[in-house]
């Protein structure tokens, strides 16, 4: 009588090596995206109008979440056109490429982001305001480029609770940032980002960037990951009129954090 074939299991090693070259080839892709976009950003990218720039800034972001592997899932509906000021909860680094890619903008950054290697040059040719978090004059000077920003016809990005956080829970909003779209009379959209596991749907704390991490660490560990899901939820519009900018930023915050209790996040409500 002939047996079956006993199952053949793959060696932990082989696994090990498959997984690093896979990474491998991942970033030998992300280095050859950055010197496009590079090439892009340098020799090109001031002859653009604002609609060109926006759909670069766009294409660049999706090319990269595709090379990452980073699967990334809307709910909600995308405005027809630009909102003015686009707010959300912060997670990590690819918060940014998540939200580029779908709602292309003027970002909002902590002025430590103006000196990474590359990201920082590319972030200021691409317009990117930068705020000194303890200074008062950085703030007015956030509050009149948002201003310019809205003018040349870019919505503008925040992350109003001013630093990346684990997820579990939602920092306090701040006000400062709600300011240029109350004085330019636009509506605030609120979105909720949650990373999960694409198989389980649970969440993944792969993409988590948070503390001492460093950029080098917390890419090798989104690299190493072929499972990230991003969910979004587009909260809806907010309309900055008769709001003060507390206001306003305690509104927002509600709308972030009711979108991440459906999401699944089990936030206390307010």
């Amino acid at each position: 009588m002939n047996q079956p074939p006993l199952a053949q299991t793959v060696p932990a090693e082989r696994v090990s090596r498959n997984m690093r070259s896979h990474a491998l080839l991942k970033m030998l892709a992300l280095l050859l995206e950055l010197s496009r976009s590079s090439l892009v950003l340098y020799f090109k990218f001031s002859k653009f109008g604002s609609e060109q720039r926006l759909g670069e800034i766009q294409r660049w972001a999706k090319n990269v979440l595709h090379i990452l592997q980073i699967d990334v899932r809307v709910e909600g509906v995308r405005p027809a056109s630009g909102v003015g000021l686009v707010v959300s909860n912060h997670v990590s680094w690819l918060d940014i490429l998540v939200l580029q890619s779908m709602l292309p903008g003027v970002f909002v950054a902590k002025a430590e982001v103006r000196r990474w290697p590359l990201i920082g040059t590319m972030a200021q040719i691409c317009s990117t305001i930068f705020v000194e978090r303890s200074s008062r004059k950085s703030a007015r000077s956030m509050v009149h480029s948002t201003l310019m920003a809205f003018d040349q016809g870019y919505s503008v990005i925040a992350f109003p609770e001013g630093t990346s956080s684990d997820g579990h829970d939602l920092g306090v909003f701040h006000a400062n940032i709600f300011e240029g779209a109350i004085q330019a009379r636009t509506q605030v959209q609120p979105v909720s980002l949650r990373y999960v596991d694409a198989h389980s749907g649970l969440p993944d704390d792969s993409a988590i960037f948070i503390g001492d991490t460093t950029l080098a660490a917390s890419l090798r560990k989104v690299m190493s990951n072929a499972s990230i899901q991003c969910q979004v939820h587009l909260g809806e519009p907010i309309d900055s009129l008769g709001h003060n900018r507390k206001s306003l930023a305690s509104h927002a915050h509600q709308s972030v954090r009711r979108q991440l209790k459906q999401q699944g996040q089990g936030l206390p409500c307010d």
